[in-house]
């Protein structure tokens, strides 16, 4: 896929076998400063304004368990605004409802328009089954400077073969996101 500039890619994973709902997930960026590791934005996403943040889902299962594809039945972002003003004799003001220009509100459900990729085996785990889906459009971020709990819904259908009745699972993620410099409540 063709990345315009600037642009972030949100990659999520998860393993059809898996005991827990959490999903995996790296942001990455054209400028390396999605997924801080140290600095004001650590252990938070930094977006920039005017951003296209790209989406792919990943899923991996074992041929043992008969895990043989998924399906996206949906997903979502959410996004709760944070204070950024406080204090006596000023308003309280808040972040808009999300940092996306496609949102009107806190949620945005995502169009369900996917490509779907078999990947190669990996040599170390040649029984893993790995499938990747693309998100066909892209989130834009706005110009508003705030901050968010961001936080990521999916439900899919794991197929294990026509044997056995799918499986329905959520997974989801949920770290804080910000645009711009110091957002913090005053």
């Amino acid at each position: 896929m063709m990345y315009e500039k600037p642009w972030m890619k949100l990659s999520v994973h998860f393993d059809a076998d898996q005991t827990s709902n959490q999903l995996d997930y790296t942001f990455t960026s054209c400028d390396g400063t999605a997924d801080p590791r140290h600095g004001p934005y650590m252990g938070s996403v930094h977006f920039q304004a005017g951003q296209h943040v790209y989406l792919e889902v990943n899923c991996c299962g074992s041929e043992k368990s008969g895990f043989t594809s998924f399906q996206i039945l949906d997903c979502c972002i959410i996004s709760v605004p944070q204070l950024t003003q406080i204090g006596t004799g000023i308003p309280t003001v808040y972040s808009p409802p999300s940092p996306f220009l496609q949102a009107v509100g806190a949620t945005y459900p995502l169009q369900l328009d996917f490509v779907s990729e078999l990947l190669p085996p990996d040599p170390l785990l040649p029984d893993l089954r790995r499938i990747r889906q693309e998100w066909k459009h892209t989130l834009d971020v706005g110009h508003t400077k705030g901050r968010w709990e961001i936080s990521f819904v999916l439900t899919v259908r794991i197929l294990r073969g026509d044997s056995r009745q799918p499986e329905l699972r959520v997974f989801s993620f949920d770290p804080e996101g910000s645009i711009g410099g110091d957002t913090g409540p005053n």
